[in-house]
């Protein structure tokens, strides 16, 4: 979903715009650049990868797009700090490519890919908390189902942001738009849930929040 930047008075852009960079320069100062270092391909792989799906996309009109995110597992390989300038570097190059404005870019990165960080670091920690320790609740809690709950959430809060600037009405958003959330949400926590499987069985070094140590330990040990 795309937020165009002509839907808020200046007055919200500057704030939204000031309260992102406070967030994203905090997030660049304390990243984890060595993981970066270590694993650039891994990373620019992952940025283009995550670019190129949300470039091809579908949707009804200018601003309701559907295309899927990729936010989930890229949180658990990098962590949030690393993911957040993730987004930016997508939504800008999204933003770009599709020449929707990059005054835009700060409202979206918050919504796509703030949203699904906050949910999918949320889960991690209450299941680590909470749930036993296997891969099998690792694959289908940390990633598949939060990038089912990252979905519903950013169609949720983008919809109601672009009901409260009048963009569109609820009736417009409920009958067009809302009905396809099942199609998106489970492809997404499909996606999400693969990619993280695939890395923890054949690169586990690509997801530092996965220890073999305590996801594979054998049972009395």
């Amino acid at each position: 979903m795309d937020i165009p930047a002509s839907v808020f008075n200046e007055d919200w852009l500057w704030l939204t715009s000031f309260l992102y960079l406070l967030l994203l320069g905090h997030a660049a100062r304390h990243a984890a650049w060595g993981y970066v270092h270590k694993h650039i391909h891994v990373y620019l792989g992952a940025i283009v990868f995550a670019s190129l799906i949300w470039i091809l996309r579908a949707g009804i009109g200018s601003n309701l797009n559907f295309h899927f995110l990729g936010i989930t597992v890229m949180t658990l390989m990098f962590g949030w700090r690393l993911a957040l300038v993730a987004a930016t570097a997508i939504v800008s190059i999204t933003f770009w490519r599709l020449e929707a404005g990059l005054l835009a870019v700060p409202i979206n990165t918050l919504v796509m890919g703030g949203i699904p960080i906050v949910v999918t670091y949320a889960l991690l920690r209450w299941s680590q908390r909470h749930l036993p320790t296997n891969i099998f609740v690792f694959v289908f809690v940390n990633a598949f189902l939060a990038a089912v709950l990252s979905t519903v959430a950013v169609i949720g809060v983008g919809s109601l942001l672009l009901w409260w600037t009048g963009t569109f009405s609820a009736y417009y958003l409920q009958t067009y738009y809302l009905p396809y959330i099942p199609l998106l949400m489970f492809p997404e926590g499909l996606i999400n849930g693969m990619l993280t499987a695939i890395a923890v069985v054949y690169a586990p070094q690509w997801i530092p929040v996965f220890d073999d140590a305590r996801y594979l330990r054998k049972r009395g040990e």
